[in-house]
């Protein structure tokens, strides 16, 4: 959760990565995979059902998709798989998402604080594993989907990592929630020194979450698909800091993406764009299970195999049921992101840091709206009715209120 591609080292970045770098060496890692949605929810069940995001409805107030096409753990059950699923941040717990759908077991129950609304990732890997030996021992295919929230907000890594990546900064900012909430609002601005001493807090958690995942990436044999991939990044940049759901540049929408296991590549970087929704129609493939006409992404197959391509235009949304809702689209070559007040366009093959405004639309992009729109109606007859607002405790209420999801004015949402 919360990790943007272009900071870890298998992508050239400064996180050091090596448990993730070895395993992208025994398969293939996408240099351009894209998010759909800058936040957990509603990215997590695109990812799992191959549809772009609006077709979920709002996800957090709902507490669940309104989406009735299959997702991947209904898949993989249907099939015989055992599927088991180990949270590690507030924003998944089946009260929050609604993910439990297809899960025999959902292990989403975890102590946390109001400043950290996380599980260590030890915790998360140790239940896994003790999960997928009972598997084995079984004899049991199985699908695991482990959710590790470490890299999120707050940037609060334990030693060594805190001071791995700027050791010698003597400034007063921190990556508690207590000093930046004013910056992540938008009540003040950080300055530049101060924003690169809060990006090394940022890139040591991701060091830090690679060693969190050894004893799964270690623990599990060549038989097993294994994928690793990100839900969104994280903003330090573009006047909009320490946050994401409120941007749609690269450093938020560009997430890692590795496979490895039976029928994959080894040693091999796919620079070709593809989206999260292409993730699923690759599993199902690769595990040799039926796929669904519903589907909206593609399998990357034949792009791993090097016969087939990418993804011509991907879109990514902000959360249109809040103020302000934004629109991108995104080619090989260009970036529009459609804003209330303003249309930026970037030509990221030669500004890939989205550093440089442009001011014309590409005639590419003329009809993506409307192309978008297309494919949130093609799956109204598989939508369930509106739920409309839901009872949440107070506690629940503050917790998704602290990660910027809700008001809690009243406890309808």
């Amino acid at each position: 959760d919360t990790v943007r591609a272009d900071r870890m080292s298998v992508y050239g970045g400064r996180a050091q990565t090596a448990n993730i770098d070895k395993l992208a060496s025994q398969g293939v890692a996408f240099s351009s995979a894209i998010s759909h949605f800058p936040e957990t929810a509603l990215s997590h069940w695109s990812m799992m059902t191959s549809v772009v995001p609006e077709v979920h409805g709002n996800v957090p107030a709902n507490g669940g998709s309104i989406y009735k096409g299959p997702t991947l753990a209904e898949i993989a059950r249907q099939h015989g798989y055992a599927t088991g699923a180990f949270i590690g941040g507030v924003t998944m717990q089946d009260s929050a998402c609604g993910m439990r759908r297809g899960f025999d077991v959902y292990d989403d129950q975890f102590r946390f604080t109001q400043e950290d609304m996380s599980r260590n990732g030890h915790e998360v890997t140790a239940n896994a594993l003790q999960w997928i030996a009972k598997q084995e021992r079984q004899n049991k295919t199985y699908f695991a989907f482990l959710h590790y929230f470490d890299a999120h907000f707050p940037y609060t890594p334990a030693a060594p990592w805190d001071k791995r990546y700027d050791p010698n900064y003597n400034g007063s900012i921190d990556g508690t929630d207590a000093v930046l909430r004013p910056y992540r609002d938008g009540q003040k601005t950080p300055t530049d020194r101060d924003i690169a001493h809060v990006l090394a807090l940022y890139d040591g958690e991701i060091s830090e979450l690679d060693g969190k995942i050894k004893k799964v990436l270690a623990g599990v044999g060549d038989d097993v698909l294994v994928v690793i991939t990100s839900d969104h990044g994280e903003s330090f940049g573009h006047g909009y800091y320490f946050n994401h759901r409120a941007g749609l540049w690269d450093s938020v929408v560009r997430v890692p993406l590795i496979m490895r296991g039976p029928g994959i590549p080894k040693g091999k970087m796919v620079s070709e764009q593809v989206g999260l929704i292409d993730i699923l129609p690759t599993l199902i493939e690769l595990a040799g299970l039926r796929g669904d006409k519903r589907f909206q992404g593609k399998s990357l197959v034949s792009l791993m195999d090097g016969t087939g391509s990418g993804s011509d235009i991907v879109y990514s949304i902000t959360d249109p049921w809040m103020e302000n809702p934004q629109f991108a689209v995104r080619s090989p070559d260009w970036k529009w992101i459609s804003q209330p007040d303003r249309e930026l366009v970037y030509n990221i093959s030669n500004d890939p840091e989205e550093k440089r405004e442009l001011s014309s639309i590409p005639d590419e992009f003329a009809s993506s709206k409307q192309e978008y729109s297309t494919l949130i109606e093609s799956k109204r007859q598989y939508q369930s009715k509106m739920q409309g607002g839901r009872s949440l405790s107070k506690e629940d209420c503050a917790r998704l209120e602290a990660l910027g999801y809700t008001t809690c004015k009243d406890q309808k949402r």
